[in-house]
């Protein structure tokens, strides 16, 4: 008998291990694309004066904004201090603020962890702050310790992304825009371990002062309201597509994909589709079970984050799948090596993070919004 279950288990892993072979194909075939553009040092070069010069010089503003994500692979970016000096000479208007959701460290002035969420958890592809009215211009990455296993950063084009969604369901994201509902826990709420729950609000507004959080949501366009347990709710309604405000195209731009409670899961899904092992299956089951839990327990709005159309009326989850379905189509995953620096052009190409384990340290710095 167990020579039996030994057998089955071991024509089970062929199985895997084939199944992942032929999605590690279509994974590469992914990835013949001009996104990102690469640049490398010149003859003898890689020094760090090099790259300013010829960043300073505008060699690379065009792709920028028109690739939209130009990797500077190959210099001699040792730390926080470095990424800071080549991101500030890209653009120098790098902004400390950061009213997003993702927990981050700081690592200098202008410069922070991209995110410490677990590192089993994806972070699913989204334009920075792109529920803000003053989402950054550009935003850049720098890998200080690159993953030896899965942690990609993914990069995808929402010009195409918008070009590509059914037009019945894109008219419907024209016309009624999206409403976002997020949900902080007050300063001396105790540690959650909820997936979907969000971090203190005193710890993205870094006060306690709820006047200067009240005036900071007037000024983001925020409807806030205080609730039981000194937690806070913001709401606030937004276009689901942005035009660029220097070719005119038009981008998916909003964090639907994101933000609503049915997303995880099918993000989970389209994880372990691409890498079939045991443990992102399982993941892709347990997400899948807690969001239909947590969908008869609690209602949307106390959820940690939600969407719905702009009136108020839910969206139908098949559109949420849709949305995903065309983001995976078009993204690009990049595989980090120590010391790259990504610059993105935020306005146009969104960014994600796939599962990892062991070692991974990506920084994250980003621009002021942009001028039309």
């Amino acid at each position: 008998m167990f020579g039996v279950v030994r057998e089955r288990l071991h024509w089970e892993r062929i199985a895997v291990q084939l199944q992942m072979y032929k999605k590690a194909v279509n994974f590469a075939r992914m990835k013949k694309t001009t996104l990102p553009f690469i640049v490398t040092p010149n003859d003898g070069g890689g020094n760090l004066e090099e790259l300013e010069g010829r960043i300073r010089s505008g060699e690379f503003e065009n792709e920028i904004t028109h690739t939209g994500a130009v990797l500077f692979r190959g210099f001699d970016v040792r730390g926080a201090e470095d990424f800071q000096r080549i991101a500030m000479t890209v653009a120098p208007d790098l902004q400390e603020q950061y009213l997003g959701t993702s927990p981050r460290e700081s690592k200098s002035r202008y410069v922070f962890s991209a995110s410490e969420l677990p590192a089993f958890y994806p972070i699913m592809q989204h334009c920075e702050m792109s529920f803000l009215p003053s989402a950054p211009r550009k935003i850049f990455f720098y890998c200080k310790t690159a993953p030896t296993v899965g942690g990609e950063t993914p990069l995808t084009d929402f010009r195409k992304v918008a070009a590509s969604l059914n037009p019945k369901i894109r008219r419907e994201f024209e016309q009624k825009g999206i409403r976002n509902i997020r949900n902080y826990a007050g300063p001396k709420s105790p540690k959650s371990f909820d997936l979907w729950s969000l971090k203190r609000w005193n710890e993205m507004f870094k006060t306690e002062d709820k006047t200067k959080v009240e005036a900071e949501c007037q000024k983001q366009g925020f409807e806030y309201q205080w609730l039981k347990g000194d937690r806070l709710r913001l709401i606030n309604t937004q276009p689901a597509f942005k035009t660029h405000p220097k070719t005119g195209e038009t981008a998916w731009f909003n964090h639907l994909q994101v933000f609503h409670t049915a997303a995880a899961a099918y993000e989970y899904k389209k994880i372990a589709a691409m890498r079939p092992t045991l443990k992102n299956r399982a993941l892709a089951w347990a997400t899948k079970a807690m969001t239909q839990i947590k969908k008869r327990v609690s209602p949307y709005e106390n959820h940690g984050t939600h969407c719905t159309f702009g009136d108020g009326s839910p969206i139908p989850e098949a559109y949420i799948y849709h949305v995903l379905d065309v983001i995976w189509q078009h993204l690009v995953p990049l595989q980090w090596q120590a010391g790259d620096v990504v610059a993105i052009d935020n306005d146009s190409i969104a960014h994600g993070r796939l599962p990892y384990s062991g070692a991974r340290e990506v920084l994250v710095a980003w621009t002021g919004e942009s001028k039309s």
